[in-house]
């Protein structure tokens, strides 16, 4: 896995220097000129970043420049013009992980987001109820990951889940939730755990474990939701929950995000969620981890852009074989102008947009 890493880091170099000297004329601003605020109150309009102090915080500035100026600014970018949402979206994303910076970029008129995935969200970290030591090791680690996730735009599931077994340093996947909404200018007024209510079926706040979480916030005056929900996604899960089925139906209407999936959905017990996604779905923009491509056109007919050899190293290479196939045969594959996925080089990155056919 280190050396995977490392070479997914000089990959990543390598695309910064050579494939996004386009964007140095239009550099987004940085991290300071855009930042958030957190629980902001009228005794404390404006309170300092709450998980980094002094060096770690100018070095997590850093490298979230890093990523805005070698993809975010060119995701940005590319959404407008290949997604056009219309404001008051709402996005669906499952396997998500804490990655709400990506759902944040191809979708920024959405008035609500709805991330699931396996990890239990966790309290928000609070630095000032910490031991010197434990905060020391706490923002030490927080920034390791966060600079991680500047140069590979993913998070290892190993990653997290290790994360949730650290009792020291305790980050929990509230706390980056936070700490992305705060970078992309939202500004989060209230943090609160939630579960689903079986007489609405809708997720509602409640006093409980911090399984499931809800961030609300505002952005240019605008309300906007994040709710991540905690659940596993496997068919014998999902087989023995209706309740919870039928509130992925009713998300699943709406545009779907899949990125760095693991190709779960490729397995047949990920089948129900696979077919809930077909059936109903409106849009689903993914990475090659996503929708099979036989199961993806179904839904419409399919945009494609960047290059689709194989999976990354990682996986199965015989996975997508129909998604190789279509890129092999389309006369018109878009180009992809950032890295997206697990896959860095340019012909490997891909992005399959479906819209569902009237």
């Amino acid at each position: 896995m280190l050396s995977l890493f490392l070479l997914s880091l000089k990959r990543i170099a390598t695309g910064a220097a050579l494939g996004y000297a386009c964007l140095t004329a239009a550099l987004p601003a940085s991290a300071s000129e855009v930042q958030g605020k957190y629980l902001a109150t009228g005794a404390q309009a404006n309170p300092p970043f709450p998980f980094l102090q002094g060096a770690n915080l100018t070095q997590a500035d850093g490298a979230w420049d890093f990523y805005q100026q070698n993809m975010g600014a060119a995701m940005s970018a590319w959404a407008q013009t290949e997604i056009k949402q219309p404001a008051g979206t709402t996005l669906f994303y499952p396997f998500s992980g804490p990655d709400f910076v990506t759902a944040a970029h191809l979708f920024p008129q959405a008035s609500r987001f709805v991330m699931v995935a396996m990890q239990a969200a966790g309290e928000p970290s609070v630095l000032s109820g910490m031991t010197a030591g434990r905060s020391q090791n706490f923002q030490a680690k927080f920034l390791r990951e966060w600079m991680k996730f500047s140069r590979l735009a993913f998070f290892r599931t190993d990653d997290l889940n290790e994360d949730q077994r650290d009792k020291h340093a305790q980050i929990g996947v509230t706390t980056i939730l936070i700490t992305f909404a705060l970078y992309m200018g939202y500004d989060v007024n209230a943090v609160y755990p939630i579960a689903l209510d079986p007489k609405s079926g809708q997720f509602i706040q409640t006093t409980g474990d911090w399984q499931s979480v809800r961030l609300v916030m505002s952005k240019g005056g605008k309300p906007v939701t994040l709710d991540y929900v905690s659940l596993d996604l496997s068919d014998s899960h999902l087989s023995q929950t209706e309740p919870m089925r039928a509130w992925l139906e009713r998300e699943s209407r709406n545009p779907v995000l899949l990125k760095a999936a693991s190709h779960l959905l490729q397995e047949t017990y990920f089948s129900v969620l696979r077919d809930i996604l077909v059936a109903n779905a409106n849009m689903v923009v993914q990475d090659e981890t996503g929708l099979n491509y036989t199961y993806l056109s179904q839904i419409g007919p399919v945009d494609l852009y960047g290059g689709f050899l194989y999976p990354h190293e990682l996986f199965n290479r015989k996975k997508q074989e129909s998604l190789g196939q279509a890129y092999k045969d389309s006369k018109n594959v878009k180009p992809l102008p950032f890295a997206f996925s697990y896959n860095k080089t340019t012909e490997r990155r891909s992005v399959q947009i479906v819209r569902r056919a009237d």
